[in-house]
């Protein structure tokens, strides 16, 4: 059997028949007996025993200073990300103003994200291989894209334009994900548990610094006795139907301060379109790293491996029924955990002005604090995944979630202290189920690119279906019903997680013991520098 190794350079070197190589892959190991061809990325393989002055120049990976550097630069990515996809929860009674519409129109509109999300989960992940080394380009290009997709969102009052624009801004956002965390696994390598927490954990950041951004230019409601017997629904569409109207009496004047999230939506376009320079650098101007793989040369038709590509086998050791019924389980999880967190995040602040009176600063607050707690879960999951078991987490997680939802739906009704507190524990019971699920279901199967595909369009179609229920319950039942969905929500969480338990509780034990599964057909095999010396 001949492997051949790709490289970007033409310089070739034989090793004799009698040299044993080792290819290290998560956890198979290949030995080549026979004569292996290969050709060197950045350095000639005889130089490697070389001068100490040239081995830093010959290296194949970067130094840990240099993936401490890059990996702070994709948190700041995640950042960028977090700011430009939260920035429509933080303005969204002021974008339903200028577009003149409403809170089902805008939902419809904003199920562009989730299309988007869809097409480059499908996509994305052959883009990505076929293109190895522009895996920074693309982060460059998504981010630059995305800004100039964010600040035309406040201008468009066509409802295509503005599906649109949500659409490219959820496209790029899901190529960004998958680009990133794969630059992610290609530095750290078996230590990328901690990165990736910390690479998620700027999403956080980016959703706890919008609000801040965007606060100084919302619309301030002007206080109004004579519309306190018109329900709260009936009184936004009247001012959403008139506000872009200047021609009529003062008596439809309701703002003491008009909408200028024009400008906070410049801002956080002309902050994202700023970090893409970096990976502009990455890509153009830093060394590149020259990643050794071995293909097998190809006997296999392509029909042959499509089968192999899409078989729930491949991810558990040959088990196709087990394989089928864990994504089964994890799309059902990820399509409520995206949808839930999707609606809280975007329907909390007008919410609160809505239903129980709050200023427009006081519901910016109440954003803020919920991201403070989302982003310090995150972080806290650093050290919680390390100690407690994932499946008894997830369990843990989903059981605070559902009393939290309980406690909501009993006293944040019409209490603003108690919303006050609340929203404290949702974001800290609701942050980690996104990474906990994924841990989970690397527990019992093996998470390859096809798996990560299914489960992100399971996400995003969840996230299209809970906002536009949302936005249509909003619209014609009342505020109060974001109260309702978000108990359904905690409930339909905790029932999906014990249900997890329950159909793997036979193969927990086995799945502990079997910490060698074989490594899927789809995953490249790759070769380290030490194991050819």
């Amino acid at each position: 059997m001949c492997w051949v190794l790709k490289s970007t350079y033409e310089s070739h070197l034989i090793m004799p028949e009698s040299c044993d190589i080792i290819l290290v892959s998560v956890i198979i190991n290949y030995y080549i007996h026979d004569e292996i061809i290969f050709t060197c990325g950045t350095y000639q393989m005889s130089q490697i025993a070389g001068k100490s002055k040239e081995k830093k120049a010959l290296s194949s990976d970067y130094t840990f200073t240099e993936k401490v550097l890059k990996t702070i630069f994709l948190v700041i990515s995640w950042t960028a990300l977090g700011l430009q996809q939260e920035i429509t929860n933080t303005t969204l009674k002021d974008l339903i103003i200028l577009t003149n519409s409403n809170y089902e129109v805008i939902s419809r509109a904003m199920l562009g994200v989730g299309v988007g999300y869809i097409i480059s989960a499908v996509i994305g992940g052959p883009v990505v291989d076929m293109f190895k080394n522009s895996k920074d380009l693309m982060i460059a290009l998504c981010l630059l894209v995305s800004a100039l997709a964010t600040f035309f969102t406040p201008y468009s009052s066509y409802f295509i334009i503005l599906w649109i624009l949500f659409f490219v801004r959820g496209m790029c956002a899901g190529l960004q994900n998958i680009a990133g965390q794969i630059i992610i696994f290609n530095l750290w390598k078996e230590k990328a548990t901690g990165p990736m927490h910390i690479l998620h954990c700027g999403y956080g950041i980016g959703t706890f610094i919008i609000p801040l951004i965007a606060n100084p230019f919302l619309a301030v409601l002007k206080p109004s006795h004579t519309n306190d017997s018109i329900s709260t629904s009936i009184n936004i569409t009247t001012t959403f139907s008139t506000y872009p109207r200047i021609d009529f009496n003062t008596s439809i004047t309701q703002y003491t301060k008009e909408s200028r999230i024009k400008t906070a939506y410049l801002i956080t376009a002309l902050v994202v379109a700023s970090v893409s320079f970096v990976f502009m650098f990455y890509q153009f101007c830093y060394r590149k790293i020259s990643h050794f793989s071995f293909n097998k040369i190809e006997t296999e038709s392509k029909l042959k491996k499509l089968s192999k590509l899409i078989d729930t086998g491949t991810c558990a050791n040959g088990n196709r029924l087990f394989g089928a019924e864990i994504i089964g389980i994890l799309i059902f999880y990820f399509f409520n955990t995206v949808g839930g967190e999707f609606i809280f995040k975007t329907f909390l602040r007008s919410y609160s002005i809505d239903n129980l009176k709050f200023s427009g600063d006081d519901g910016s607050i109440l954003n803020t604090i919920f991201a403070i707690s989302y982003t310090a879960s995150r972080f806290a999951g650093l050290l919680t995944g390390s100690i407690i078991p994932i499946r008894i987490l997830l369990v843990l997680e989903s059981s605070g979630l559902l009393l939290t939802t309980i406690m909501l739906e009993i006293f944040a009704r019409d209490n603003k202290l108690a919303l006050w507190i609340l929203v404290v524990p949702m974001g800290i019971f609701v942050s980690p189920l996104y990474p906990s699920g994924m841990g989970w279901g690397n527990f019992f199967i093996s998470i390859t690119g096809t798996a990560t595909a299914v489960v992100l369009i399971g996400s995003s179609i969840g996230a299209m279906t809970y906002g536009w229920l949302m936005g249509y319950l909003y619209e014609h039942y009342g505020s109060e019903m974001f109260m309702h969905q978000t108990l359904a929500f905690g409930v339909i969480m905790f029932l999906c997680t014990i249900l997890m338990v329950v159909l793997t509780f036979h193969n927990a034990k086995r799945a502990v013991k079997n910490n060698d599964r074989n490594v899927s057909t789809c995953e490249h095999v790759e070769l380290n520098e030490k194991d050819i010396l």
